[in-house]
């Protein structure tokens, strides 16, 4: 089920409007190095790990105390993200198809949490859609003592499954609140006191985040810990993508048994460490062919600088994720994605 934008389609992709209150931006997304901008104020990168079925769509509302953004993704891909000091994150997830985060399984309804100091982390699927919000430190600090004044913390990352009741008025919400700030980029006048009331709505969903934690048995320290495991595991290996790694080297430098590894990289990305370093290298080696730095250098020049040890199987597997021949990528000739 599409959330659906909170414009009526009127508005083109990719647009800007700024208010006295707040910034409003459509983006439209086609490669891995455009999702940058995906989560508002974060810094994020975005690892394709099937080919992307049409753009994805993401309508942002920005003020100086929280953030909406609404996602329409199509394709599987792994993203990690940094938010700003101090700021949290919740993503309430709104598509039909599960998605995993944090090592937890996002089905719809689901309220994913990120706290302050933690790092988006999980992925998205075809057909995916959620509703994400980020808080202030300012705002997040009112939340939490309006809440709970005894706690100083909210903790780890986690993912609580709100009331069906719950879910439906939020998304309700939330969809209004994107409309009426949609309209104010058309009647500057109306923005501040529009802007006011999605405060008192972002408010009184972080309420309910800091109400929710550690009351979901999901939010337990081994699926984190997987989630983390992971993480590792990517960090190593863009350090390491110019050798010839293997499964093995892994498990050493990080003292885990390869049983361990696997298992954490199949609950966290439903793949093996073997495929995920697979698509790991197409998607830096695509990095290098969009940019101007590649044109003086051979395309096997490249895949072997990035530790490719099959030339005769590369181009088929850049082909079989990115939709086109690496020679095009280079050559600014990629068909878009289908829109259908």
């Amino acid at each position: 089920m599409a959330i659906h934008f909170a414009h009526d389609g009127a508005v083109p992709i990719t647009t800007s409007h700024r208010t006295p209150a707040f910034r409003h931006v459509v983006h439209r997304l086609d490669e891995p190095e455009e999702f940058g901008v995906a989560v508002s104020g974060a810094t994020l990168t975005a690892q394709f790990l099937e080919p992307q079925a049409q753009p994805t769509r993401i309508e942002q509302f920005q003020s100086p105390d929280w953030v909406i953004d609404f996602h329409e993704a199509h394709v599987r891909a792994r993203i990690l993200a940094g938010l700003p000091a101090g700021w949290a994150s919740l993503g309430i997830m709104c598509g039909d198809r599960p998605s995993p985060w944090y090592g937890f399984e996002a089905r719809r309804g689901t309220m994913v949490c990120t706290p302050p100091g933690e790092m988006i982390d999980g992925c998205t699927v075809p057909a995916f859609y959620c509703v994400s919000i980020g808080f202030s430190p300012r705002l997040w600090e009112r939340c939490r003592q309006i809440t709970v004044p005894e706690r100083s913390v909210f903790g780890g990352c986690a993912a609580h499954s709100l009331p069906a009741d719950v879910f439906t008025r939020l998304l309700q919400q939330l969809q209004q609140a994107g409309r009426r700030l949609q309209q104010a980029t058309l009647a500057p006048l109306r923005a501040r006191q529009t802007a006011a009331e999605v405060t008192h709505l972002v408010g009184e969903i972080g309420v309910i985040a800091w109400a929710l934690t550690g009351e979901d048995a999901r939010t337990n320290d081994s699926l984190r810990n997987r989630a983390r495991l992971t993480r590792r595991a990517d960090v190593w290996l863009r350090e390491h993508l110019g050798q010839a790694v293997r499964v093995p080297d892994v498990c050493a430098a990080l003292q885990v048994s390869r049983r361990e590894l696997e298992y954490a990289f199949r609950h966290t990305l439903d793949l093996s460490p073997q495929e995920y370093l697979r698509t790991l290298r197409l998607n830096a080696i695509h990095c290098v062919l969009r940019g101007r730095e590649s044109s003086d250098r051979s395309l096997l020049e490249i895949a072997l600088e990035h530790g490719v040890t099959h030339p005769g199987r590369f181009a088929a597997q850049y082909r079989a994720l990115f939709g086109h021949r690496p020679s095009e990528t280079r050559k600014g000739k990629t068909p878009p994605p289908s829109r259908t």
